[in-house]
């Protein structure tokens, strides 16, 4: 059963750790809903390397990340989204800096879909798999 969590205030940032401290105990990923090649398998990576990592970030191309994961193992990093220039591609560097003495693992590099340009290059390539089949 999926229990749905309402995602609460504030930025981006505010938003996710939110979303990660209400969640059950254990280990917790946050993905974005705009990665259309998104799979099981890049999901799974990530949660094995939260395994030897407190921190796991999915880069996207833009220079922002697709997916974050913590192990809770010990206190939230809870800086971790603090002075992050969202939308921009310093945003996965920032987080980057504020996860100082944390260990970080990065998954497997996905585009996300933030603009009309984004949308159309995944038309185009979701339109060669089709006819490549």
């Amino acid at each position: 059963m999926l229990r749905r969590i309402g995602q609460g205030r504030g930025d981006l940032g505010a938003r996710m750790l939110h979303l990660v401290r209400v969640a059950p105990p254990g280990p917790v990923v946050v993905i974005g809903s705009d990665i259309p090649g998104v799979t099981g398998s890049a999901v799974v990576a990530a949660l094995r390397l939260l395994g030897r990592n407190d921190v796991v970030l999915g880069p996207a191309g833009d220079g922002g990340f697709w997916l974050v994961g913590f192990s809770r193992r010990q206190p939230l990093p809870h800086l971790i989204f603090d002075n992050v220039r969202w939308s921009s591609e310093t945003t996965l560097k920032d987080v980057l800096a504020n996860c100082r003495g944390f260990r970080v693992g990065l998954g497997p590099m996905l585009s996300d879909v933030d603009t009309r340009a984004d949308l159309a290059m995944q038309s185009r390539m979701a339109g060669r798999r089709i006819l490549s089949l």
